[in-house]
């Protein structure tokens, strides 16, 4: 793929980390304090280290570091952390492509960056590359592709960052966690919110807060509510949007329009190597230890699953990091009794999606972290959640509500192992569900 391209005599190093967020950071810090003789490098293709955070606003840090930042003071903490330790930090470096080396065999990173093309022998890698909402074409939506027309990123960038107003009135579409922050973001910015645009029969996010926001600023929720097309040629000009069950739609005026949620894993560097990964959650297959398929490979954080919290991705680096410890001072032995998760619909994913039964029953399980965690992709209620291995049942659970998008633990300490076939696996399933509409 690189042939053709001058590169420099390979750097060898112990661990590499590709991803500045939270994730990658936390997996850097904890591996360079507990093992400072170990030659780790990060690779981070923006200018600045921090990832999502450093545009947002308050409520970071509470999980990770015990209190509370806002956004820029998070990604500063973990900055500041960071450069205490020895780490090597590669800034505006982009990771094309990563080589896997056989067993026993060191694993390569071809890196772009002002300096060049170079290349990264390593022992292990942690991919920590994160996630992206989906765009404008990904959601089918129809448009002549105007101005005006930003993801909650983006416009975090342009407002927290630069400092610009990128428009006047703004509609957003998706109510996922990231449509809150895009409304405080759109007020801090003085654009006035025409709405929050929802196709299920609830918002995917929690409904007090929203409903809260939504009377504080003065907009509307549209629920049970797709948008038909975006019309404006030069910009924005408003929204069509259309009631499930009624053919004749409304116009909403608007100059901008804000995408916001729907996020997917930037997971590219698993295609055209060994890992496998996942279908449901387009993330790659970990174990318990959050290890891919490919030995001394790991993962941590939204590139496993799309939008999650950052505390919870900054704990699953401290999670990959020492579990790197640990395989630096242990043999490579093969752990046997795996066991394989998988999900159905309207279930998203499972994560882990592999896991030993031996270990799930032992008693620390279910205090420890990560746990394994489902997302449902339509908020339910009165649902009943179900493990099943072949044609047995081996676990069951009621729910009053299951948000959308959100993170729900199961707890497999609790499954009836003995009726484990370990050919089929398990398949968690949603018995009875009702759509909250």
């Amino acid at each position: 793929m690189l042939s053709g391209l001058a590169t420099n005599e390979s750097i060898a190093v112990d661990v590499a980390i590709i991803g500045g967020g939270p994730a990658g950071l936390s997996a850097c810090i904890e591996l360079a304090g507990k093992s400072p003789d170990s030659r780790i490098a990060l690779f981070e293709s923006e200018e600045e280290l921090g990832g999502v955070p450093r545009t947002c606003h308050l409520f970071f840090g509470m999980r990770d570091l015990r209190r509370i930042y806002t956004g820029e003071g998070y990604a500063r903490k973990l900055n500041d952390l960071i450069r205490k330790t020895p780490a090597e930090i590669h800034n505006q470096a982009t990771v094309l492509s990563i080589a896997t080396g056989e067993k026993g065999d060191r694993h390569s990173l071809h890196v772009a960056s002002p300096e060049g093309l170079k290349i990264y022998e390593t022992r292990f890698i942690v991919l920590a590359t994160g996630c992206c909402e989906s765009s404008l074409g990904q959601r089918l939506i129809p448009s002549a592709r105007p101005a005006g027309i930003f993801t909650t990123w983006q416009l975090q960038q342009i407002v927290n960052i630069h400092h610009l107003k990128p428009g006047n009135r703004a509609l957003v579409i998706g109510s996922e966690d990231a449509a809150l922050s895009t409304v405080m973001t759109l007020k801090r910015a003085g654009i006035s919110i025409a709405g929050i645009v929802e196709e299920d029969g609830d918002v995917q996010t929690y409904p007090l807060m929203a409903r809260g926001l939504s009377g504080l600023y003065g907009f509307p929720i549209y629920k049970e509510t797709s948008v038909r097309s975006i019309s404006g040629m030069d910009r924005v000009e408003g929204v069509e949007l259309v009631v499930q069950g009624k053919e004749r739609g409304f116009h909403v005026e608007c100059d901008t329009v804000i995408l916001s949620g729907r996020f997917r894993p930037i997971s590219q560097l698993i295609d055209h190597t060994p890992m496998t990964k996942d279908p449901s959650s387009d993330g790659p297959v970990v174990d318990m230890n959050l290890m891919t398929s490919v030995p001394n490979i790991f993962s941590a954080g939204n590139v496993l699953r799309g939008g999650d919290m950052h505390d919870l991705c900054a704990l699953e680096g401290r999670i990959v990091a020492q579990s790197i410890l640990r395989r630096m001072t242990s043999s490579e032995s093969k752990e046997d009794g795996w066991v394989s998760l998988r999900v159905q619909d309207p279930i998203r994913y499972v994560v882990p999606q592999k896991i030993v039964p031996s270990k799930a029953k032992s008693p620390g399980f279910p205090s420890l972290f990560p746990c394994v965690a489902i997302q449902v992709a339509h908020t339910l209620k009165n649902a009943a959640l179900e493990a099943w291995s072949g044609d047995r049942k081996i676990w069951e659970s009621s729910y009053r509500r299951m948000i959308a998008n959100h993170r729900i633990p199961i707890p497999v300490e609790r499954f009836n192992w003995r009726g484990i076939d370990l050919e089929e696996g398990v398949e968690l399933r949603v018995k009875t569900s009702q759509p909250i509409g």
